[in-house]
């Protein structure tokens, strides 16, 4: 089975790449040509990650006489939901302060002297199906949650984004610090890909 990964973030590709299984052969967008930007202007994870789905689908099918080996799309959208801050950043995680530095400056700032430091990650995945026969394509989500607290400081060298702040529940290190086969065997996009898996 061939499926596009709706990404090029290299990070993310690796994570996803080392958690499916070996029948499923992941393409980036990068792999099948696709340069346009995708705006992803929903107010939820459910709405951007469907967005960008349905954005590479539609390319592919204006080119299904080069593509036509490729069994569908699926694209992710990741917030992280603090609690004390009533879910924010949410689906502003990215983008919140403008870069991933300023973003895990920004979060300690917030939380600064506040001892709720609850939060959780959160991966919404849209899958769409193409159909062998022509008919319309299938289209699934899933989910996967992982809850934990952010640090007091950053730790850890590894991993990306707010991976240096996230300490997951049942362990005292955080997403940076875990080995990527440990933080890939629990982490939000495992979850959610595990339950991708099951609609394959």
């Amino acid at each position: 089975m061939r499926l596009v990964f709706a990404s090029n973030n290299d990070h993310k590709l690796s994570e996803v790449r080392q958690i499916m299984p070996p029948s499923v052969e992941v393409l980036s967008l990068r792999d099948i040509g696709f340069e346009a930007e995708i705006d992803e202007t929903g107010s939820t994870l459910e709405a951007n990650s469907r967005i960008k789905a349905e954005t590479v689908s539609d390319w592919i099918s204006g080119k299904r006489s080069s593509l036509s080996d490729i069994d569908g799309v699926f694209a992710d959208d990741t917030g992280l939901e603090i609690d004390a801050l009533h879910g924010a950043p949410g689906v502003y995680t990215a983008r919140w302060a403008g870069e991933p530095v300023a973003n895990r400056a920004k979060a300690l700032r917030e939380l600064d002297g506040n001892e709720n430091r609850g939060c959780q990650f959160r991966t919404v995945i849209t899958l769409i199906r193409f159909s062998a026969d022509g008919g319309q394509p299938s289209v699934s989500q899933v989910e996967g949650v992982v809850r934990g607290r952010i640090a007091t400081a950053e730790y850890g060298e590894g991993g990306f984004g707010y991976d240096p702040l996230f300490i997951p529940e049942g362990y005292d290190r955080t997403f940076a610090e875990l080995p990527a086969s440990v933080k890939n065997s629990i982490s939000h996009r495992a979850r959610a890909l595990k339950e991708l898996v099951k609609l394959l």
